[in-house]
């Protein structure tokens, strides 16, 4: 990858990452499904008639945004409802980036080579050790419900690489039109039905408000667009491993803006992350500049 995708990849998670705290304030307002209704209402249908349709077919559109959000975030969504904590969900749920690279391989016929299966094994030991140090108890159907949706979020994946060149920001505005009418019969028919909408209305304020703003446009917008075009450029073996930036970055901005502590063995396991992902982007012999630059740029 070049220097400028390696920051977008980063932005990604950045902004992926802060949208656990977002999350986590947003759903004391709002209940889940409305929450997912309210996020993809704004991201598609306003621009959905001033954005030209990706060139992929209504299938495919359909797959990908199906795949990338609505069984993704059911699955998640009811993990957690099952007993898997919200924080040790999303830890669960970076196992996509794993998924993601089996399904490459025997789709995509692709080889992993060696320094690429060290570094993310590096990076998973230290997702694991952040998992470990959390003392967080789950239900076994509350974990196999939010590995589904990690294998579904993978399953996008390798549905966007395939669907080829396109417009990112486009892709993700089509997908999202597609999904406020499930989620809003899924919240109508789970939390309440009408009622829910009245009470929402009533009792949202400027905070709750922002943070449906923030995952509807920053987290979907942004990071939709930045992670899809990342996937049409780059081999998903390259792209995926750096989801596993996502839980450091939300234990961080817990510790910035929730006052949640960072245990030293956090500490510890994040760098492990980090070192994992730098050699896993760096799977040539040589690792001067020129080099990193020509062995990343293949996938263009």
């Amino acid at each position: 990858m070049s220097y400028q995708h390696i920051l977008l990849a980063l932005l990604v998670a950045i902004v992926w990452g802060f949208n656990f705290v977002v999350i986590k304030i947003g759903l004391t307002e709002v209940p889940p499904f409305a929450f997912a209704f309210f996020r993809y209402a704004l991201a598609g249908l306003p621009l959905v008639l001033f954005v030209k349709r990706p060139a992929i077919s209504i299938k495919m559109l359909i797959a990908i945004g199906l795949s990338m959000g609505l069984i993704k975030f059911s699955f998640l969504f009811v993990g957690i409802n099952l007993g898997m904590s919200a924080g040790l969900g999303s830890l669960i749920l970076q196992s996509q980036s794993f998924f993601t690279i089996i399904l490459s391989l025997c789709v995509f016929h692709q080889r992993l080579s060696w320094k690429q299966g060290i570094g993310i094994l590096i990076a998973f030991t230290g997702i694991f050790l952040i998992g470990h140090g959390m003392h967080s108890s789950s239900s076994l159907a509350g974990l196999l419900c939010v590995l589904c949706a990690a294998f579904s979020w993978a399953t996008s994946n390798i549905l966007v690489r395939k669907a080829g060149p396109l417009d990112s920001f486009a892709l993700i505005v089509w997908t999202s039109s597609i999904l406020p009418l499930p989620f809003l019969g899924m919240s109508y028919a789970f939390e309440g039905g009408i009622e829910t909408f009245i009470r929402i209305g009533q009792q949202l304020d400027w905070t709750g408000l922002g943070c449906i703003l923030y995952i509807s446009w920053i987290a979907t917008w942004i990071g939709g667009t930045g992670w899809a075009k990342l996937m049409h450029l780059y081999s998903p073996c390259i792209v995926a491993p750096y989801s596993l930036l996502i839980p450091v970055f939300a234990f961080l901005s817990g510790w910035l803006f929730l006052g949640e502590t960072i245990s030293l063995q956090t500490m510890l396991a994040s760098f492990l992350v980090f070192t994992g992902l730098a050699i896993n982007q760096w799977p040539g012999g040589s690792w001067m500049p020129s080099a990193f630059l020509r062995q990343h740029t293949a996938f263009k």
